[in-house]
């Protein structure tokens, strides 16, 4: 199971969720603070603000682990609800949690996923090859969550993959989940957490999060 997990989750998270959103059409990106506050204008600015650093760096010839993961923490995790994330991840957990314990588990999905695939993200050479193209025929339910279709693909290649966003607004629109091929970030890690807090128990788990960081 902990390698099925794995494979989906690199799948998903490298593939999709870097590779697929972190694509752009031109560069320089107009930034997500002056772009129009909806879900569609929002995920364009965010996928060609993050490419375009990618670009930048892959051209400098600095596509380091200390580089990569630089631009992960100001380009990427800021426009991730990790809490809302967590809360969806841990279910009926989240409200026996007293705030510094759902802090642990906030910290520790964040350091997952700017951690376990920067090596990966650091590899990548062909970022000005990626083309994006988000739907702006997204799905809104009520004024705070939103669902955005984005299709990329690589120039000179026929194939295509579809990843569905779920966005959610609170000061702005973040994302909290990706969808792909009906496969939820949210539901994978959902799975990985439960294994473990089943295996350890929610105090001793807490513990080995807490000195992990």
């Amino acid at each position: 199971m902990k390698i099925l997990l794995d494979i989906l989750k690199a799948i998903l998270i490298n593939i999709c969720f870097i590779g697929l959103t972190l694509a752009a059409n031109s560069c320089p990106a107009i930034s997500p603070n002056s772009a129009d506050d909806t879900p569609v204008a929002q995920s364009q600015a965010i996928i060609d603000d993050i490419l375009c650093s990618f670009i930048e760096q892959s051209r400098n010839g600095d596509s380091s682990f200390f580089t990569t993961l630089n631009i992960a923490k100001k380009k990427i995790i800021p426009y991730i609800d990790i809490e809302y994330s967590t809360e969806l991840i841990l279910g009926d957990y989240w409200d026996q949690l007293q705030h510094k314990d759902r802090k642990i588990f906030e910290r520790d999905l964040r350091n997952s996923l700017t951690n376990e695939y920067i090596y990966i993200l650091a590899s990548i050479m062909n970022w000005d090859q990626i083309n994006i193209i988000v739907d702006e025929n997204y799905i809104k339910k009520g004024n705070i969550i939103a669902s955005v279709k984005v299709t990329s693909s690589i120039y000179n290649e026929s194939s295509k993959a579809v990843v569905t966003l779920k966005m959610i607004r609170k000061d702005r629109w973040r994302v909290y989940d990706l969808i792909y091929q009906s496969i939820s970030m949210v539901d994978i890690e959902k799975m990985s957490y439960d294994s473990k807090i089943g295996r350890y128990g929610m105090e001793e788990f807490l513990r080995i999060m807490l000195e992990g960081t």
